[in-house]
């Protein structure tokens, strides 16, 4: 038990140990020594990373196509600032020729 380090071994665990397979006897030993909790801490804390790992490949993802959206977005911005001075100049350039003529 996680809160009493003294654990009670009754009569009828006593003869399944004397009569169990190794596999059972081990499992049978490890509740009676109280790595029991010890190893249930250790599988949900085995969950809780495999959790994380997901969690945290699904960010690398997401950064992945955000760093490849903000690349276009600065390209697609640098088109737009070439075409606003090719603009003005053209507008510059009309409204010259309208003085001319």
């Amino acid at each position: 038990s996680r809160s009493n380090p003294y654990y009670i071994v009754k009569q009828g665990k006593i003869n399944q140990l004397a009569i169990a397979p190794d596999s059972q006897r081990l499992k049978l030993l490890r509740e009676v020594a109280g790595t029991r909790v010890y190893d249930d801490r250790k599988e949900e804390s085995l969950g809780i990373l495999k959790e994380t790992e997901v969690k945290k490949a699904k960010i690398g993802e997401m950064l992945e196509y955000i760093e490849e959206r903000l690349s276009t977005l600065e390209e697609e911005k640098e088109e737009l600032k070439a075409y606003q001075d090719l603009d003005k100049m053209r507008r510059s350039l009309e409204y010259l020729f309208m003085i001319k003529n």
